[in-house]
């Protein structure tokens, strides 16, 4: 499990390729790399808002 660096909400990084997963689990339907760091995001929206200011979600 990890984190959304935009909302916090806990997410699964291994996406099945929906936004909900079996047993109401939420998976990760998008990622993005930064600084050599791979980031998961728990939608497509918040991905867009990390990569227009990466630097103030980056380690968050």
């Amino acid at each position: 499990m990890t984190d959304c660096p935009v909302c916090d909400c806990e997410i699964e990084q291994e996406t099945p390729g929906s936004e909900e997963g079996y047993g109401g689990e939420s998976y990760a339907p998008a990622q993005a790399e930064y600084e050599g760091e791979i980031y998961y995001f728990c939608c497509s929206d918040h991905k867009e808002s990390f990569e227009s200011s990466p630097e103030e979600y980056a380690g968050s």
